[in-house]
């Protein structure tokens, strides 16, 4: 299983992992109870940038700093997976047609409008959360998208880089990531906030998955890269609403 989370990590992260485990689709599957802890791993790299920011002391310049560092230690992979999720389900097209524009290496209209939201999203409101939940951001992005696929089949009829991880998340992998993510969550200051806030998310990434089910009967790669965003972005609005409420 660590073998295979170091394999996600490479996968998932531009964090250089070198020769130390080989590609294996066996071990792949098995890190996938893991999975969450890839956004562990991404949050201590934005704390370091939250650390930064905070020195600076220029709100805006620390959600900048935090922002880039995001999207260069994952590569803009997810990023990439949801301007091509926004271009094809938002094209009013339907059935393969839909796929071939998200297969499209070219970005339309609905994709950068998508990114410029999502980007300046993330620059406004990690200018605003705390350290906690700036770390907890990723891990619940993550454990989302596992809830998403937990009863989704994959879309395309043709093998795609997201078929095995979309076919592989089973009950065992849903429990493991919730269960952990839960446990992060109860061991960072304002614990109550994070579990409602992480529970609210998992619902909407439900929502979202089911939407996007009815567009095209189920989940490819570039689709669970769009709930990892949306639902990055959803649990820090409600971190920061819970929070001016409950505290």
């Amino acid at each position: 299983m660590l073998r295979g989370f170091l394999i996600l990590i490479s996968f998932f992260t531009r964090i250089p992992i070198g020769k130390i485990v080989e590609y294996n689709e066996e071990k792949f599957v098995k890190g996938l109870k893991l999975y969450c802890l890839v956004g562990l791993v991404i949050g201590a790299f934005l704390a370091l940038g939250y650390f930064i920011g905070n020195f600076l002391e220029i709100i805006y310049i620390k959600g900048l700093i935090i922002t880039v560092i995001y999207i260069i230690i994952t590569g803009g992979i997810h990023l990439d997976g949801t301007a091509d999720t926004c271009d094809g389900l938002f094209s009013g097209r339907t059935g393969d047609k839909v796929f071939e524009i998200m297969s499209d290496s070219r970005i339309g209209a609905f994709g950068v409008i998508s990114l410029i939201l999502i980007i300046l999203s993330q620059l406004i409101l990690f200018s605003h959360i705390d350290l906690y939940t700036l770390i907890l951001v990723p891990v619940v992005g993550r454990a989302s998208v596992v809830v998403a696929c937990s009863s989704m089949n994959y879309a395309k009829k043709s093998l795609g880089m997201g078929t095995l991880f979309v076919e592989s998340i089973k009950l065992n992998e849903l429990a493991f990531n919730t269960l952990i993510t839960l446990i992060i969550c109860s061991f960072m200051p304002g614990y109550i906030v994070n579990i409602m806030s992480t529970f609210l998310t998992f619902i909407c990434a439900l929502v979202i998955a089911r939407w996007v089910k009815s567009k095209i009967s189920g989940m490819t790669g570039d689709t669970c890269g769009f709930v990892a965003e949306i639902s990055q972005v959803i649990f820090m609005f409600l971190s920061l609403i819970l929070r001016s409420i409950i505290i």
